[in-house]
């Protein structure tokens, strides 16, 4: 056993290695080894422990140890780069450093080669003679210039707006263009001092020709990483049917269920984003699969974002369709698994795993749809023994919303970000920080001070940066339509979060 799980363990380093360079080696100043050894202790705790003890690590440990190494990671993949609150807020010493965070890096595509990458940095963006030139480019009944900033690498043109902003970045963009071809990077946001918006133009990185001789190499990476994702998924998937061990066969038949009903509704939501990713012409890596040595197996895939993302509306729909989707095929999931399920007597201990005495009482969403599955068999004092397909469900729910809180690249935050802007959606996602906080002291009281497994979440989530890097049009509203369905959805994430009103559960007998 000890053999195959070193071959497991010496995979999955190489193969996590391989992603680690092709995505996000140009991102941090951290050096690639530390990112790689954090990412790969959690499977070698789990290693020593199944090799030594014959045992899977306790879950609370698994969780705690995964908690850190993922808050190490986003730390570490930020070292020497500052959040950028505005273009206008960063001292122009600190300018090139945060430039990054909102602009293409100039490395290709993961799976490209890019023979010779040549970044040219001028000490002033464009020539004094051209400054004439660049007036021009700002009508006064479209943008009113003012005035004129220099930075190191960027130019910041401040004014005031005339006319509807999506009109305006179109008009500006389309004469900077006409203008000066392709040199900048047009950039439409709003002061985070002032509130009011203005351009910043930010000179391109030129690059040579790219070739693709390599994108073989990113497919046979992802199906390498779906392949070695079903392993431990099927193995838990057989676990949670209490068949830990057993022919291959049985293994399969057991297991199977939950590790294709949890690879499917978290691989269909991260490839929604992929494509919606490519419909807007953003730069980003294929999904890859992130297979887990420990419960559930997998946390879904790995899709990162390369270049800038071009307005507020791109921003909405890769937070939405990625949620919708996921939670599209989740939720009807769900509730199949649960009429497969049976009832139990409750166990007033029972946390958020208890999957053989699950209590859906703690989200208003979970108890109404564990009443719809089974109707009169679900009443007070009765747990659910949660099928397969359920418990799938169930994770993937979990994941999803989690994925949903409004903080810095996470579903939520891309939607209240393109709903209510930059500065809106920060004071959004404290907000929501304290309000998770309170829900888990609620439930850890409830629990008799013995279940924080809430409270331990909300101060994970805690300390996630709250601020989102904006778009290259971050001054144009979404339309309303995507506002209603923005609220749509957060109104399903705080139904799964709030627990069930006592009088509702008199009211359905739960």
């Amino acid at each position: 056993m000890w053999l195959s799980l070193l071959f497991i363990l010496i995979l999955s380093g190489i193969l996590t290695f391989i992603i680690l360079r092709q995505t996000v080696s140009q991102m941090t100043a951290a050096p690639l080894w530390i990112l790689w050894a954090i990412l790969m202790t959690p499977p070698l705790v789990t290693g020593v422990t199944v090799t030594w003890s014959k045992q899977i690590p306790p879950l609370p440990i698994a969780i705690a140890v995964c908690s850190i190494c993922w808050l190490l990671y986003w730390r570490l993949l930020g070292w020497r780069r500052s959040t950028p609150r505005s273009l206008d807020a960063i001292p122009p010493a600190d300018l090139t450093q945060s430039l990054p965070e909102i602009l293409p890096r100039s490395e290709p595509e993961p799976g490209l080669i890019l023979s010779e990458p040549i970044v040219e940095v001028a000490a002033r963006p464009i020539e004094a003679e051209e400054e004439a030139i660049l007036r021009t480019c700002f009508p006064w009944n479209v943008f009113f210039l003012e005035k004129i900033e220099y930075r190191p690498q960027a130019v910041l043109c401040r004014g005031k707006l005339r006319t509807d902003a999506n009109n305006a970045y179109t008009t500006i963009v389309e004469n900077v263009e006409r203008l000066f071809g392709d040199r900048f990077f047009i950039l439409f946001q709003y002061s985070l001092s002032t509130g009011k918006p203005f351009f910043a133009l930010v000179p391109r990185p030129q690059q040579t020709a790219i070739t693709r001789s390599r994108r073989w190499l990113d497919y046979a990476v992802v199906g390498m990483l779906f392949l070695i994702t079903l392993v431990p998924t099927t193995y838990f998937g057989a676990a949670l049917a209490r068949l830990p061990q057993g022919d291959i066969s049985d293994i399969l038949t057991a297991g199977l269920p939950y590790a294709l009903s949890i690879i499917f509704i978290l691989g269909l939501r991260d490839f929604g984003r992929y494509f919606v990713a490519k419909f807007y012409k953003i730069d980003t890596t294929l999904p890859y699969f992130i297979p887990l040595p420990f419960f559930p197996g997998t946390y879904g895939c790995l899709v990162q974002i390369q270049s800038p993302i071009p307005d507020r509306q791109a921003v909405f729909d890769l937070g939405f369709v990625a949620s919708t989707l996921g939670l599209v095929v989740s939720i009807p999931l769900l509730v199949w698994g649960l009429a497969q399920s049976e009832t139990v007597p409750l166990d007033i201990k029972s946390t958020l795993f208890s999957f053989h005495a699950f209590d859906p009482r703690f989200s208003l969403l979970m108890t109404l749809l564990c009443k719809l599955a089974l109707g009169s068999q679900f009443v007070a004092q009765r747990a659910i023994d949660l099928d397969n397909v359920a418990i799938a469900a169930y994770i993937s729910l979990l994941i999803i919303t989690l994925n949903l809180m409004p903080l810095r690249r996470l579903d939520g935050g891309y939607i209240v970000h393109a709903m209510f802007g930059q500065k809106s959606s920060a004071i959004i996602s404290q907000v929501s920080k304290l309000a998770l906080a309170f829900l888990g002291f609620i439930r850890y009281r409830a629990s008799d001070f013995s279940n924080p497994d809430l409270l331990f979440l909300a101060i994970a989530i805690a300390l996630i940066p709250a601020i989102d890097e904006p778009a290259l049009n971050d001054v144009s509203e979404i339309n309303s339509w995507r506002d209603a369905l923005g609220v749509v959805i957060l109104a399903i994430l705080v139904s799964i979060l709030i627990p069930v009103p006592t009088v509702l559960m008199q009211f359905l007998n739960v």
